[in-house]
């Protein structure tokens, strides 16, 4: 599997006890140079949460990112095509 271009300096979180409330905080405080816009954060965020393919409420099965880190990039698409 190809590891999510945005989350892949973050495989050291893996390791980790997190949670998807720690995870959100975190993304929230990382700079992010192409940010989607409050909008659509949010608009991806509810498509994720209603995926059956979301594991722990913050990891996509398919592709192994955190996708509170993934939707806030312009620039970052999911897998699966839904956004």
């Amino acid at each position: 599997m190809t590891p999510c271009p945005v989350c892949e300096n973050k495989s050291h979180l893996s390791s980790m006890d997190m949670t998807p409330e720690l995870v959100a905080e975190m993304a929230a405080q990382e700079p992010v140079s192409d940010y989607a816009g409050d909008k659509l954060v949010a608009k991806r965020l509810e498509v994720c949460k209603a995926c059956p393919k979301l594991i722990g409420g913050m990891t996509c099965q398919d592709c192994g990112c955190f996708v509170q880190f993934r939707v806030r990039h312009k620039t970052a698409a999911c897998i699966n095509g839904k956004w």
